[in-house]
């Protein structure tokens, strides 16, 4: 009777690990893979630097093909516009980085062009920006602060896209202008 049992018994653990071999596997939200101190540029047909991105640390989770990361640094390097520089304290890019979503002390600074009367830095804080690298647009839903030389503006929600210089501030718009020193004296 023991003997039987213990037959009964390996031929149902057989059974069961035999089942279990042909489920799929179930993936959890796990990193596959990390790296640390993450530098990348892309370039554009014609093999000329166009954009560069850097992190301390990604993650990449095959579950929904995402990655994250830590203090994200996106630069853009496109000659026929001012250098535009956007880091966060952490973010998160869907699959191919169409999209990428920064999270906490966002800062989108475009450079002063010109000199610093002709065009002075511009500066976007939020605690929230989505990035379209594809459209080269930078947008938020959450309360922003735009500083421009020294005018400061605040509003909830905005789009500035990169290739027009066009920026919108969405609602809630409170601001305070101070114009441009006279360049004639």
């Amino acid at each position: 009777l023991a003997t039987l049992a213990a037959g009964t018994w390996y031929l149902a653990e057989i059974a069961s690990r035999h089942a279990a071999g042909n489920a799929a596997p179930k993936i959890s939200h796990e990193p596959d893979y990390f790296v640390e101190r993450f530098a990348l540029t892309r370039l554009n047909a014609r093999g000329d630097p166009v954009f560069k991105m850097s992190a301390e640390r990604l993650d990449h989770f095959p579950d929904d093909d995402s990655t994250t990361f830590v203090r994200p640094l996106l630069v853009s390097l496109d000659p026929a516009n001012p250098l535009v520089t956007l880091r966060a304290d952490r973010g998160m890019s869907t699959t191919q980085g169409l999209e990428t979503h920064l999270y906490d002390n966002v800062l989108l600074t475009r450079a002063a062009t010109g000199g610093a009367t002709a065009n002075p830095e511009l500066r976007i804080e939020s605690d929230y920006m989505l990035l379209l690298s594809e459209e080269d647009v930078a947008r938020s839903d959450r309360p922003v602060r735009i500083t421009y030389g020294d005018s400061v503006l605040t509003g909830v929600g905005m789009e500035f896209n990169n290739g027009s210089r066009r920026l919108e501030v969405k609602s809630q718009v409170r601001g305070r202008w101070v114009a441009p020193p006279d360049k004639n004296g």
